[in-house]
């Protein structure tokens, strides 16, 4: 009977061990996914030339990543995702030539939680700014 009951223990915390790792596992690597996503984002700002990033019409706002995709489609956790593009938070007189993009990725699993990366991206670039 002991010998039972001591099992028994020993059964419910393993499974309880490994339920624990597993879930933390899936939460790395949705948090790795979000960064992915955060970063694939930002670097899409490369391609677009100024009036792109400063008309305010040209990058989408929103948008829907999944965990995971095969033959187009999506499974596993939804990222909906923003993208803001606004003025910097300064009154210096480069103002004009310089944004501030936000992209915000809330996620929507067991575990709810938000990212988001800010970069400035100006008008001539860091290597031929002119003041």
């Amino acid at each position: 009977m002991v010998a039972g009951a001591l099992l028994a223990f020993i059964v419910v915390s393993l499974y309880a061990a490994f339920a624990f790792g597993f879930g933390l596992i899936k939460l790395a690597q949705e948090n790795v996914r979000a960064d992915q996503i955060l970063v694939e984002r930002m670097e899409t700002l490369r391609a677009y030339n100024w009036s792109k990033i400063s008309g305010g019409s040209y990058i989408p706002t929103n948008f829907v990543v999944g965990f995971s995709g095969t033959n187009g489609a999506w499974r596993g956790v939804l990222y909906t995702g923003t993208v803001a593009v606004a003025p910097p938070p300064t009154n210096e007189s480069y103002t004009n030539s310089l944004r501030q993009v936000t992209v915000t990725l809330p996620s929507t699993s067991d575990a709810p939680r938000t990212r988001s990366m800010t970069t400035f991206v100006s008008q001539y670039g860091v290597a031929t700014y002119k003041p």
